[in-house]
């Protein structure tokens, strides 16, 4: 057996299934048949959605985007379809099809994960058939500017690079690690905590960063309020803000507007707070609301 040739005859075979499947798949989100959700997607609380339903909406959102994606899979299948543009063809497949692959796998997206892997492995066998090729353009061939060609400064920072580097990945990541810590710490209130009362107006309460919260209604989808809250003791107090108004003269009758550039605060809920891991009591002289943690 000539393993030449059979290696050529699943390299061609291999190079056009992945040139016109792609094209299945271009054509698909230019014309509408891929992300596109269901009208009853849209009436969905966000952490209801299945993997495959969040996807499809995000991917779906921006119509130019999909586009985008359509043209650099059309782009790699033309390039596949010819033998000598075939290497950077299966380079821009593969950018894409890594991509997609892992999104499948990471949103189980069910029925597209099987022929993602498919492809994949087929678009690396392609890549390997060539291989010392790759490696050659890129890491054995000379890089770009000679070293009669640098400047002095440049032949200087090659021994600088070795503090610099290390420097810039401990200086990010404890910079953001300290932002992370000032600005986005979560109290023990954090979360989203559900009215046991069904027949209350007031349905969850959604504690989150910088202090602030939500107040929801029916459905956890309708806002009643939002503001920031603060809590000593054993006391939380939620406050809220409202825009100031000025009374005008118009017409000879007296009204009022708001002012933009005025807003007061206005304490919403105040009380002796309760907190267990799952339930939240806040209560004052008038009420009692008992809350239930669900996420």
């Amino acid at each position: 057996m000539n393993w030449k040739k059979l290696h050529y005859t699943f390299f061609t075979i291999f190079r056009y299934f992945l040139a016109t499947m792609i094209l299945s798949y271009a054509f698909a989100k230019i014309l509408g048949t891929q992300f596109t959700s269901q009208p009853s997607t849209y009436d969905q609380p966000i952490g209801s959605l299945s993997g495959f339903n969040l996807t499809w909406y995000y991917y779906g959102y921006s119509f130019w985007y999909g586009v985008v994606i359509a043209t650099s899979q059309i782009a790699s299948s033309l390039l596949l379809f010819f033998r000598k543009t075939t290497r950077i063809g299966i380079i821009l497949f593969l950018s894409f099809m890594v991509n997609i692959l892992l999104v499948d796998y990471a949103y189980d997206i069910r029925g597209a994960k099987g022929m993602a892997t498919i492809m994949t492995l087929m678009a690396f066998f392609i890549f390997f058939s060539e291989y010392p090729l790759f490696i050659k353009y890129f890491f054995t061939e000379p890089s770009f500017g000679q070293d009669a060609e640098k400047p002095l400064w440049v032949s200087k920072f090659r021994k600088v690079k070795w503090v610099y580097i290390p420097l810039a990945f401990i200086v990010i990541f404890f910079g953001i690690l300290a932002l992370k810590s000032k600005y986005m710490e979560k109290s023990q209130f954090y979360g989203t905590w559900q009215n046991v009362d069904k027949a209350g107006k007031l349905k969850n309460f959604n504690f989150e960063i910088f202090n602030t919260f939500q107040v929801k209604g029916a459905n956890n989808i309708d806002k009643i309020t939002d503001g920031t809250y603060s809590f000593k003791n054993d006391t939380i107090t939620l406050k809220t803000f409202s825009k100031e108004y000025k009374q005008v003269l118009e017409n000879d009758k007296i009204g009022a507007i708001a002012n933009p550039e005025s807003t007061k605060t206005i304490t919403f809920l105040k009380g002796r707070f309760q907190l267990t891991d799952k339930q939240l009591i806040i209560k004052n002289d008038t009420i009692k609301i008992v809350l239930k943690r669900i996420r």
